[in-house]
């Protein structure tokens, strides 16, 4: 969750104190760009890029968590 918030007020000034990694993301009150932007955010600090086909498989924090895992090394732990 940590790393989560980070990126939500680095990438779009956004506070975050209430979410769990059920959240979906799209109702967090960030706009479709926030979004985008906020998926470039992990992929620039975890150096990975997430292919079009699995971004239209996240919707929760718990799902950005599990596409971010299954795309870095085995043992790296996330923290989303």
């Amino acid at each position: 969750m940590k790393l989560f918030k980070e990126a939500a007020l680095e990438v779009d000034n956004r506070k975050l104190d209430e979410v769990s990694s059920a959240s979906i993301i799209s109702q967090l009150g960030m706009d479709s760009v926030a979004q985008m932007e906020l998926v470039s955010w992990f992929e620039e600090r975890l150096r990975v890029r997430i292919p079009d086909e699995e971004l239209s498989k996240i919707r929760t924090i718990s799902d950005l968590r599990d596409v971010l895992a299954r795309l870095l090394p085995p043992g790296t732990q996330i923290a989303a």
